[in-house]
């Protein structure tokens, strides 16, 4: 009697597959440990990297419950439940190896369903009969202490920003209240000089605002939603656009997958660079691309040789401006992992062009 075995292929096969392709297949991907599973839970395929990973070969493996080789704070059995129930599902947990040492695991599981209209291949004793499942574990320990590092130096930073803005605010305030009584108790012809240096001290808090703004939005995390981005820049019009004065629509996306406040903000400081230098008559103009979406204005545009330069912290062409505007726009598109450029608008004006990752597209 053959030690072979029929068994209809999971996906596309033509029938041409050998045994040996398919294990080439899984011992090639040298990266994540690929486990194949009986229906029952038992390793029948085990490759060198999960060797690795785990520090239990092939012959001690097989045959094994996955509980057994994987030793993660999650069940198997859970695993397996719930992979049945969605089809696919992913984790991540803690695991650990042969020798007992803790590593950070990303656990994706497949519950495999043969195809029944599929051509019948022949495959090896070490393949899961009709049913079963194919479990890839990678280890993300570096990554997950990256994460962790930098989410505490994100911590440092805000409480940073804020306990400087705090220090700053006390006496800024109390400099504007002793010049708010200096110009109610002094002749007319030296407001002028008490005047400026009013000016002076808010544009001071200005900059504490914007500093701390952009500190937090390059250190906070974001929590993606659906957000309809129409109402949110009709908001942030409320908020940053020229009173008096509509913004416009030309066909945008519906809905963002995004960060609700961030992408408020950054119509916010889009709205306000276009007040600043087209004035408080301007037209501003959102419309949809192919891939995000724009703010156009109807302003005196920005030379194609300071273009490269606009976002960086500190470049303005405002004697009033602080140079912070753009920044901020850079921190939230960054947070997102989009991109943004600028160029011209129809108008001879100034257009920032959003570009989205993949998961913000609808």
């Amino acid at each position: 009697m053959s030690d072979e075995r029929t068994l209809p292929t999971f996906g596309s096969a033509t029938g041409e597959s050998s045994d040996e392709d398919y294990r080439k297949l899984i011992e090639r991907a040298v990266d994540a440990a690929v486990v194949l599973l009986e229906a029952d839970g038992d390793v029948t395929t085990w490759n060198a990297s999960a060797r690795r990973l785990t520090g239990y070969d092939r012959t001690s493996a097989r045959g094994t419950d996955l509980d057994v080789v994987l030793d993660a704070d999650v069940r198997a059995s859970t695993l397996l439940e719930e992979a049945d129930a969605s089809g696919r599902i992913e984790v991540e947990c803690v695991a650990r190896d042969a020798g007992g040492e803790a590593y950070d695991a990303h656990v994706a599981v497949t519950s495999l369903e043969p195809d029944e209209s599929a051509p019948e291949i022949s495959m090896s004793p070490n393949v899961p009969d009709d049913e079963g499942y194919a479990v890839v574990v990678r280890d993300v320990t570096d990554y997950r202490s990256e994460t962790r590092s930098l989410e505490r130096r994100n911590e440092r930073l805000t409480a940073f920003a804020s306990s400087v803005s705090h220090d700053l605010r006390n006496p800024l305030s109390a400099a504007l209240a002793q010049l708010d009584i200096a110009r109610a108790r002094y002749p007319g012809d030296l407001h002028p000089h008490l005047d400026t240096a009013y000016q002076s001290l808010l544009r001071m808090n200005d900059r504490i605002d914007e500093t701390l703004t952009l500190a937090r939005e390059g250190a906070r995390g974001i929590e993606r939603t659906s957000v309809p981005l129409r109402e949110t820049a009709e908001r942030a019009w409320e908020i940053a656009g020229p009173e008096g004065r509509a913004l416009t629509f030309d066909d945008p996306p519906e809905t963002v997958s995004a960060d609700e406040e961030g992408l408020c903000r950054l119509f916010e400081n889009l709205f306000e660079n276009a007040k600043a230098y087209a004035g408080d008559d301007a037209t501003v103009e959102i419309g949809g691309t192919d891939e995000g979406f724009y703010v156009a204005d109807d302003g005196p545009g920005i030379a194609p040789d300071r273009r490269d330069s606009v976002f960086e912290y500190g470049v303005t062409g405002s004697a009033d401006g602080t140079g912070f505007g753009l920044a901020i726009v850079t921190a939230v598109v960054d947070a997102h992992d989009w991109r943004v450029g600028v160029g011209e608008s129809r108008w001879g004006g100034a257009r920032f062009d959003v570009v989205f990752d993949r998961a913000a597209r609808r």
